[in-house]
């Protein structure tokens, strides 16, 4: 989990090609946040439905010069929008428009947006042969989850389902921060493990979304559940899989403040 973000790419473009492009946007329509937890669920929906450019207007805090951009950025990466490289583009200093470009995103939201999708089969078709294996091993579970009776019951069933396809943590390669990883090689870190609850929890009809943040001051990923009646919950499959419980499955703000730390303000109803 130590550096868990190095593969995390920040990179703040001003080119002109960048601010032409910009100038195509019609700003007056951009919708417009005032809270963390509010652009949090904006990307999240925007990631649920494939799109990886998209543009916004944040005016929570100043943004007026390159450091305060630059700590928006990597906060932005970490907490509201944890994936592999997320690009940001400032298009101007002090008015909070920003053009977000998700350059790779996790294995297991391509995977839960072809299930989800209008036309599966044909979305499948479009996965690659590694996505199709895993597609393949988690309607399987998802199957089997969606037999229990209530989303609890759910949730359970694919945290322990995962616990238990897990063979060992390694931190090694890219495919041990995937779904891949952990539901076909056995081996997974962190990473791996949230994308498999993210994506198995999707397929399922679940409100699930990925936090990043730390562990005992290091680098971490975990996930959150939502539940029917709009209570948010943490779930750390990797640390109760690791210690062989449930602690922090269904785990709420005292108990998930113990060890873990994170933007608490961007997990909207944190019980």
């Amino acid at each position: 989990m130590k550096k868990i973000f190095t593969a995390v790419i920040l990179a703040v473009f001003i080119l002109s090609a960048q601010i032409a492009a910009a100038a195509d946007i019609d700003w007056n329509k951009a919708p417009i946040f005032v809270t963390k937890d509010e652009l949090a669920t904006y990307i999240e929906n925007r990631r649920r439905k494939g799109q990886t450019t998209f543009y916004f207007i944040f005016l929570s805090e100043k943004i007026s010069n390159q450091v305060e951009f630059d700590n928006f950025n990597f906060e932005l990466a970490q907490y509201i929008a944890p994936a592999p490289n997320v690009h940001l583009e400032l298009v101007t200093f002090g008015t909070g428009k920003f053009i977000c470009k998700i350059t790779k995103d996790f294995l297991g939201n391509h995977v839960a947006n072809a299930y989800l999708s209008r036309e599966p089969h044909m979305a499948w078709k479009n996965l690659t042969a590694e996505e199709q294996k895993l597609y393949n091993i988690a309607v399987g579970i998802v199957y089997e989850a969606n037999k229990r009776n209530s989303e609890v019951e759910k949730a359970r069933y694919i945290h322990d389902e995962i616990c238990k396809r897990v063979l060992q943590y390694k931190n090694e390669n890219e495919r041990d921060k995937t779904a891949l990883g952990a539901l076909i090689d056995g081996y997974a870190q962190c990473q791996g493990y949230s994308d498999a609850f993210y994506m198995l929890g999707r397929m399922a009809g679940l409100n699930v979304r990925r936090i990043g943040g730390k562990f005992d001051g290091s680098w971490h990923f975990w996930n959150t559940i939502t539940l029917s009646d709009g209570k948010t919950y943490c779930v750390d499959v990797t640390m109760d899989d690791g210690y062989n419980i449930h602690e922090w499955f269904l785990a709420n703000f005292e108990v998930m403040k113990r060890h873990h730390s994170c933007d608490w303000s961007v997990i909207p109803n944190l019980q």
